[in-house]
C-alpha cells in the first residue's frame, strides 16, 4: 500500500507505522527510495494504549491533519504455533482471544478514534486535542497532556478510513463455523465500521471495511495449500484492486462492506 501510494496516488506525506521500525527491514527499504518528507515510520502498537496516544499526538503536533487511515494490522494464527485459527470450540484459550481482538478490532477503533479529529472535513475548521508533552516517560508526565490548538485545512475532499477485513467476518455467510476469534474478531470490526459510518459522515469522513481475498501474504501462508488455482492473489494485485475500490467510494458506501472487487458483501 505505501509503495502504490507513493507511486502517484497521493503526493502527500506517508506515515508507515509498526510495532518496531529498527527491524522493518522492508519498509525501510522502500522508505529509502523516496525522500524524507514522503514517507516516515513511526512505532505503534495497537495492543498498546499509551503507543496509540503517543502516536496521535505524534501526528497532531508534526502534521495537523490526517487524509486517509489504513488500518491493516490483523492476526490470524497458524493452528499449530498458535491456538488461533480454531477448528474447535475446545482449542479456544482466552489469552489469544484477547490478543486477538486487541489487534483486529480494538486497536483499528481506538486508532481511529484518536486520529478522528484530524480528518473532520465539514463544520468547524478548528479541533482541540489533547496530546502527550513530547519526552514524556513516566505515567506521570503522560497524564499531565497538553491542549493543542490546530486550525485544520479547508476545500479538502472527505477523509478516507479504511478498515481491512474478512469475509469470513460475516455471520449470514458462515456455514462452515470454525476460526473462532478471528470470525469474532472481523464481525466486530465490521459492526464498528458500519456504527463509525454513521457518525464520522457527519464531519466528512468515509469509512469502509473490505475483504482483500486470499493473498500471499505471510498471514496466509499456513492455509495456502488449501487454496483453489487462481485465487491465490499476489500483494500487488490485492492492494491494486483494493485502492481502486477506495477511489471509487461515495457517500453512500460509507459503513460498508466490499471484496476487492467492489461487491458488497453480507455483515
Amino acid at each position: 500500500i505505501c509503495t502504490h501510494l507513493l507511486l502517484g496516488l497521493t503526493k502527500g506525506k506517508i506515515i508507515a507505522c509498526c510495532r518496531s521500525p529498527s527491524t522493518a527491514h522492508e519498509l525501510k527499504k522502500i522508505a529509502s527510495k523516496y525522500p524524507s518528507e514522503r514517507i516516515q515510520i513511526l512505532p505503534l502498537d495497537l495492543e498498546d494504549q499509551s503507543s496509540i496516544d503517543a502516536f496521535a499526538s505524534t501526528i497532531a503536533r508534526n502534521h495537523q491533519r490526517v487524509d486517509a487511515l489504513f488500518n491493516v494490522a490483523g492476526i490470524l494464527g497458524d493452528g499449530t504455533t498458535t491456538p488461533g485459527p480454531e477448528r474447535s470450540l475446545a482449542n479456544i484459550e482466552r489469552g489469544w482471544m484477547e490478543k486477538t481482538m486487541a489487534v483486529n478490532v480494538i486497536g483499528p477503533t481506538m486508532l481511529t478514534k484518536a486520529l478522528s479529529p484530524l480528518m473532520r472535513t465539514t463544520g468547524r475548521r478548528s479541533v482541540k486535542m489533547s496530546v502527550i508533552s513530547e519526552g514524556s516517560n513516566s505515567d506521570e508526565d503522560k497524564n499531565n497532556n497538553n491542549q493543542l490548538d490546530i486550525t485544520l485545512p479547508s476545500d479538502r475532499p472527505p477523509t478516507v478510513v479504511v478498515n481491512l477485513s474478512a469475509r469470513v467476518g460475516s455471520i449470514s455467510d458462515n456455514q462452515l463455523g470454525g476460526w473462532y476469534t478471528y470470525r469474532i474478531s472481523k464481525a466486530a470490526l465490521n459492526q464498528s465500521t458500519r456504527t463509525l459510518g454513521l457518525e464520522l459522515k457527519r464531519q466528512g469522513t468515509w469509512i469502509v471495511a473490505l475483504h482483500p481475498g486470499t493473498t500471499d501474504t505471510d498471514l496466509s501462508k499456513p492455509f495456502q495449500r488449501n487454496v483453489r488455482e487462481g485465487r491465490l492473489f499476489p500483494v500487488e494485485f490485492t492492494v491494486d484492486k483494493l485502492l481502486a475500490v477506495v477511489e471509487s467510494m461515495g457517500d453512500q458506501n460509507t459503513g460498508g462492506f466490499y471484496d476487492w472487487a467492489g461487491k458488497a458483501l453480507p455483515f
